[in-house]
């Protein structure tokens, strides 16, 4: 076998390479690309360039991340209904809006607007884009499917953020934004042409399916998904991992910029070694998922994080802070696969996209609140403890998995 054809072996022992997947995995690595081009830097171009208060910016988030948890449900029952292409075109649709308010306007209505439209583009993406690997996928292969899509976004990611901080230097903001809408633009033109309705094949397609309309029942079916007790255990883990990350989140380039001291292109070369991590742990997250189960893979994610975000507020220099994120990154690549296997494992009856939807908007409710309190604890006391605050409410998630990992253990020896 030639040396190509003993790379491509050895990472089909990772990753899923099947023509189902292929147009789907293309257009999430050219919208993954497009979205860390801008959205790696987008705080500091907010806060930075336009001069807009860390507070204001923290409601600005809150209030993309509220509108994309509450478009999150519905938009899981219309895939199920409609189809997942329909969701995806609406959801480059609202990417392209973003982008556009964003290289037009530097007012802060609407920069607002710009982020509530690219909350609806991740809340029409996501239940869908997750529910056509099921559609496709056969489940002993799931994990790894997730897995490569997790890795080749994260490979444009990496990508991306290691130009942008050089872009917005050289050339200006304006440069990243228009890169982004072209990248955008030809994202829409793949699905409208080479994406095939996974509905119209797969076994989840049902009688309901093919109505034009909605009634109560839809939504109704989706919330009975979580009389589950064991799905709820899942969706606590979900909430307060979510809840921790969010509080840090969109201020961890700020904090290197005003606290650390670091140059754009060193932000942006340091956010790049944790997509590296990312990158890297995403390839054998699929088959560790496969092998050990969700249960313990997305528990040890989850414990293994705080202490990062402890480590990287001591960090004195780039090289420092670059390791700490890269290995932030690696235990990052089982987050993804971990959740969605979790969650079409006890799904119930619930259609695929409609218990996504109902998961994200439950969790997405809660962790709202994060960017705002975020910015408030940075505001009324000090930056250090936005990131302490962030890792003791995000270790918390990490208990009602190990729990449902014993469970499952307990009642497999017997």
């Amino acid at each position: 076998m030639s040396p190509l054809g003993r790379m491509i072996s050895r990472f089909s022992d990772y990753l899923v390479l099947e023509e189902n997947l292929r147009v789907l995995s293309f257009v999430n690595a050219v919208m993954s690309f497009a979205g860390s081009l801008y959205g790696s830097l987008l705080g500091l171009y907010i806060t930075g360039t336009l001069g807009v208060s860390i507070l204001i910016f923290g409601f600005m988030n809150t209030a993309r991340d509220l509108v994309s948890s509450l478009a999150s449900f519905p938009s899981g029952v219309f895939s199920d209904i409609f189809g997942r292409k329909k969701m995806m075109l609406l959801a480059i649709v609202f990417s392209i809006l973003t982008l556009l308010l964003l290289f037009l306007f530097k007012d802060p209505l609407w920069l607002l607007i710009a982020l509530v439209f690219q909350g609806l583009s991740t809340s029409f993406m996501g239940p869908s884009s997750s529910a056509y690997v099921i559609d496709v996928t056969p489940e002993e292969k799931r994990g790894k499917a997730y897995a490569t899509l997790a890795f080749l976004q994260s490979l444009s990611s990496i990508l991306a953020t290691s130009v942008a901080g050089i872009i917005a230097v050289l050339l200006g903001f304006y440069w990243l934004f228009a890169a982004a809408l072209i990248l955008g633009s030809a994202a829409l033109c793949g699905t409208m042409l080479f994406l095939k309705e996974s509905l119209d094949y797969s076994a989840e397609r049902v009688e309901k399916g093919r109505r034009n309309g909605l009634s109560f029942t839809d939504f109704k079916n989706g919330l009975a998904s979580l009389k589950n007790p064991l799905l709820l255990a899942v969706l606590l883990g979900i909430v307060f991992h979510t809840l921790g990350i969010g509080i840090q989140g969109p201020y961890l380039a700020i904090y290197a910029e005003n606290v650390l001291a670091f140059s754009l292109p060193t932000i942006s070369l340091m956010l790049s070694a944790e997509q590296l991590g990312i990158l890297i742990g995403h390839l054998p997250s699929g088959k560790i998922v496969d092998k050990y189960g969700g249960e313990i893979s997305f528990a040890f994610h989850i414990a293994a994080t705080s202490p990062c975000m402890i480590l990287f507020t001591i960090s004195r220099n780039p090289i420092l802070a670059s390791a700490i994120l890269l290995l932030w990154g690696l235990t990052f690549g089982l987050d993804n696969v971990s959740r969605q296997s979790l969650i079409a494992k006890y799904r119930s009856q619930a259609g695929v996209a409609t218990a996504y939807g109902v998961i994200n908007l439950i969790s997405g409710m809660v962790a709202l609140i994060s960017p705002a309190v975020g910015g408030a604890i940075w505001t009324s006391f000090s930056p250090q403890l936005v990131f302490y605050t962030s890792a003791a409410i995000n270790v918390l998630g990490s208990l009602p998995l190990f729990t449902l990992w014993l469970h499952n253990r307990k009642h497999r020896n017997h």
